[in-house]
């Protein structure tokens, strides 16, 4: 082998090892969360999140165990309350499916071709766990915490929704 030839190969096994050392690229770099409450008989609030990345990423954020937390509070001027119990199904989102009565599909983390989802729908009685300014109107916000396998935290706060609840 020619020196150039050895150099080139040098080169080529160290710039190897560096890519082999570094620090992992994230695909999971922006989430967004929006939710949305309807009042009738009945209160129902349903959480969107949703992390942008191809949809082979998010099947491997979603086989490897990435998790999503949710905590939703009621916005006040001094103290947001943290509103226990919203989502009433717990706070941790992950590929594990929620049990009847619980909607087929919601509260479970999925691949899209957009990236990754996840859907929450819960239903209240009226005046129920949103209504948490007694006799005024309720600001409500909610709050996700995305935790891929490797520990790596991406936040995001949605917008208030007013209302009665």
């Amino acid at each position: 082998m020619t020196r150039a030839g050895k150099l080139i190969a040098s080169v080529g096994a160290s710039v190897t090892m560096l890519g082999l050392l570094s620090a992992p690229a994230h695909a999971a770099s922006q989430m967004y969360i929006s939710h949305s409450i309807t009042v009738t008989d009945v209160v129902t609030h349903q959480i969107d999140v949703h992390l942008p990345m191809s949809r082979q990423d998010a099947e491997g954020y979603i086989y490897w165990g990435a998790q999503i937390k949710l905590r939703c509070f009621g916005s006040d001027a001094v103290f947001n309350e943290l509103l226990d119990r919203v989502p009433q199904i717990g706070d941790t989102f992950s590929k594990v499916p929620r049990k009847a009565p619980y909607p087929a599909g919601y509260g479970v983390l999925r691949a899209e071709e957009d990236g990754l989802h996840l859907t929450t729908l819960d239903v209240y009685r009226k005046p129920g766990l949103l209504n948490e300014d007694i006799g005024a109107e309720d600001e409500v916000f909610c709050d996700a915490k995305w935790i891929d396998a490797d520990g790596y935290i991406l936040r995001a706060k949605s917008e208030e929704v007013h209302g009665y609840f």
